[in-house]
């Protein structure tokens, strides 16, 4: 059997001949044979215990569990629930109190910045570079 090589014909080498027909080398696929073994891949389902969706193994760890989009964060003031309202994910991440009023109430502890000269002077000299040299 002769195999067609364009390559080869163009640049006027000899073809390629086989001493055995490879037709009796192909590898035939069983559909529901390659069906059963990817079903016994991924034969572990985990569901996810915030959401209850069920699914595969791995890609449950990846993206259900501990980093569940549902997954309800706690007020660190009065640790009721913060609740979602329609944030982005990227936002609600960084969300620490449940409103204004128990973000005020965790600063009333610290205690207040004393305008010294040298904090006078980094705050003059930030007005400066944002409005300009001009006064």
């Amino acid at each position: 059997m002769t195999i067609y090589d364009p390559i080869a014909d163009a640049l006027g080498l000899e073809p390629i001949e086989l001493e055995n027909s490879p037709s009796s080398e192909y590898i035939i696929l069983d559909s529901n044979i390659s069906r059963k073994e990817a079903i016994s891949r991924n034969k572990e389902l985990l569901t996810c215990d915030i959401c209850g969706v069920t699914g595969g193994g791995t890609n449950m760890l990846r993206w259900h569990f501990e980093n569940c989009k549902n997954k309800i964060k706690k007020c660190e003031q009065c640790e009721k629930d913060i609740p979602i309202q329609g944030l982005k994910p990227y936002l609600y991440k960084q969300k620490k109190y449940c409103n204004r009023d128990c973000y005020m109430k965790s600063k009333r502890g610290s205690p207040p910045i004393e305008m010294t000269q040298e904090v006078r002077k980094k705050i003059s000299d930030a007005r400066k570079s944002f409005f300009g040299k001009g006064k």
